[in-house]
């Protein structure tokens, strides 16, 4: 069987871009390779900042009730001044039971205070964990960051390499048939724009017959088809899905 020369002359060229689609896959699916710490580090973040903020609200309602203790004290102490003026005893135990309930109530709020205070000295404590757990998980994104980046610095060279060979190889490729290659290698996300025309056989009644079909798309070829690969004068494509086809030199 006589070889596709025609096409055959594109064959190191595919191989070659068929590495270059590799490695470029490869360096797609490095930067993933973060997802999980950087998932990490947006969990710590958030929870510090959900932490934050109730720390912020406590104190809010601390300053409130800080504020409304200091009224009831200056109520109180001014009703303290009023009370030693008072010349009958009557208005004078009137005024002692008012002040008396206004600390009653100062009290309340002094509890309260007391709780608030409590509740963001434990989260202050909580707040240092916290940070330190982003610290953490913020070093941890960082160091594999710099890994990643020194693989697709690797990569990169290689495809730089191969991308130097590629323009070599293309350089003796007809210009016509180049154009059509790549045209078609652009529109196949798996980097493959051959396809060799292989040959199987199978058992029928009347014995032994043999098939050609397109190995890109496992879709099958004519006879027609084989006797022009055959020939090997001009490019012949799948008409199932557009790659180039060849025949497998003998």
């Amino acid at each position: 069987m006589a070889p596709s020369r025609k096409s055959e002359a594109l064959i190191p060229l595919q191989e070659l871009d068929l590495q270059i689609h590799r490695l470029k896959v490869q360096r797609s699916e490095k930067p993933q390779l973060l997802g999980p710490r950087r998932e990490k580090v947006a969990r710590a973040r958030s929870s510090l900042e959900t932490l934050q903020a109730e720390i912020k609200a406590v104190r809010l309602e601390s300053a409130k009730r800080e504020k409304t203790v200091r009224e009831f004290d200056e109520k109180i102490n001014k009703l303290e001044e009023q009370a030693r003026q008072l010349k009958r005893n009557e208005d004078y135990h009137a005024m002692m039971k008012e002040i008396s309930g206004l600390k009653a109530d100062r009290g309340r709020v002094e509890d309260g205070l007391l709780d608030l205070y409590m509740q963001l000295d434990e989260k202050s404590k909580l707040e240092k964990l916290r940070q330190e757990e982003v610290r953490a998980a913020e070093a941890d994104l960082s160091e594999e960051q710099r890994k990643v980046d020194a693989e697709i610095a690797v990569i990169d060279a290689q495809i730089a390499e191969l991308s130097s060979r590629r323009s070599a190889l293309t350089a003796a490729v007809d210009p016509e048939m180049l154009r059509l290659y790549e045209r078609v290698l652009r529109a196949k996300d798996d980097g493959v724009a051959l396809a060799a025309a292989g040959k199987y056989e199978v058992i029928e009644e009347e014995g032994k017959a043999a098939y050609w079909q397109c190995e890109g798309c496992s879709v099958g070829l004519t006879s027609q088809d084989v006797n022009l690969l055959m020939a090997g004068r001009e490019l012949q494509v799948c008409r199932n899905c557009s790659r180039i086809l060849y025949l497998r030199p003998s």
